[in-house]
C-alpha cells in the first residue's frame, strides 16, 4: 500500500506536475501511438528535442514505451486533472457532464409530470439549477485541460 502511494506520488510530481510533461502524456493518451516529430507538431513545441525529452521521461516513468522509433502508450494512469475526466475513445470528457446530463434529464421527467401535480416544478426549477451549475463546471474543466 505504501509502495502504491508512493508511485502515485511520483507520477504526480514528475507528470501532472511539469506542464509539457502532462501535455505529451495526454496527447499519447490521446492518439495511442506516435513520433517525436508528431509530438512536436501536434503540441506545438519548440523543436523535437524538446518532444524527445518529455517521451523520454513517460518512458523512464513506465508510461510509454519506445518500439521502432515511435512511443505507444503502456499505462493510462489517472493523474492530476486527469482524474476529474473519463477518456472515451480520443475524448476526455469532465464527470460533471454526465451530472449535468442527469439532471437535465430529471428536470425534463419533472415537467412532464407537473401536468398532473403541479408541486413538481420546484424539484423540476433545482433540477435546472443544478443541470446549469454541473454544465459550467463541465466547461471550466475544458479550458483548465492542456
Amino acid at each position: 500500500m505504501a509502495h502504491n502511494r508512493d508511485e502515485k506520488e511520483t507520477l504526480e510530481r514528475n507528470v501532472a506536475g511539469e506542464y509539457n510533461t502532462f501535455r505529451v502524456y495526454i496527447h499519447m493518451m490521446k492518439v495511442k501511438r506516435a513520433t517525436a516529430r508528431d509530438v512536436f507538431k501536434a503540441l506545438n513545441m519548440s523543436s523535437p528535442s524538446l518532444a524527445i525529452l518529455h517521451l523520454e521521461k513517460l518512458m523512464s516513468i513506465g508510461l510509454i514505451r519506445k518500439n521502432y522509433g515511435s512511443y505507444q502508450i503502456v499505462a493510462k494512469k489517472r493523474i492530476g486533472l486527469l482524474k476529474f475526466f473519463i477518456l472515451i475513445g480520443r475524448w476526455f470528457i469532465p464527470r460533471t457532464f454526465f451530472y449535468s446530463i442527469f439532471f437535465f434529464s430529471m428536470m425534463i421527467v419533472f415537467l412532464l409530470f407537473s401536468y398532473e401535480n403541479q408541486t413538481l416544478f420546484i424539484p423540476a426549477f433545482v433540477a435546472l439549477i443544478n443541470a446549469l451549475i454541473n454544465f459550467y463546471e463541465t466547461l471550466s474543466f475544458y479550458r483548465v485541460l492542456p
